[in-house]
């Protein structure tokens, strides 16, 4: 899984590209850590809350099974969220953070045991 630095990053990247302030991406009825609260951006970002977030780089086969997990990531922000005020593709990695799936795939496929 990919780190909380890796997270609290990427998180702290999108939030500079939108026009509202940080105070407004998080409910203030849960008061939460700094890290935390920019670890739930992350999260919500990644689970599509502030718009689709699409895995650039998956591969699929011929009946559309995921056979590669995505590493590389976008997000539109759309021009009335954004710093520029233009529709932006915001885009991220988690390169060398493998995710469960991945993990799994790579310990079977080592072994052969399918």
């Amino acid at each position: 899984m990919i780190n909380d630095n890796r997270k609290i990053e990427i998180a702290k990247n999108f939030i500079e590209v939108h026009a509202t302030s940080v105070a407004a991406w998080s409910s203030d009825r849960d008061p939460m850590s700094d890290d935390d609260h920019y670890i739930n951006v992350y999260e919500s970002l990644f689970m599509g809350v502030y718009g689709d977030c699409y895995g650039v780089n998956a591969e699929y086969d011929e009946e559309g099974e995921l056979i590669v997990e995505a590493t590389e990531y976008e997000v539109e922000v759309v021009q009335f969220d954004s710093v520029s005020g233009r529709s932006e593709l915001f885009t991220f990695d988690i390169m060398g953070e493998q995710t469960e799936v991945a993990s799994f795939i790579e310990e079977y496929g080592r072994k052969g045991d399918w």
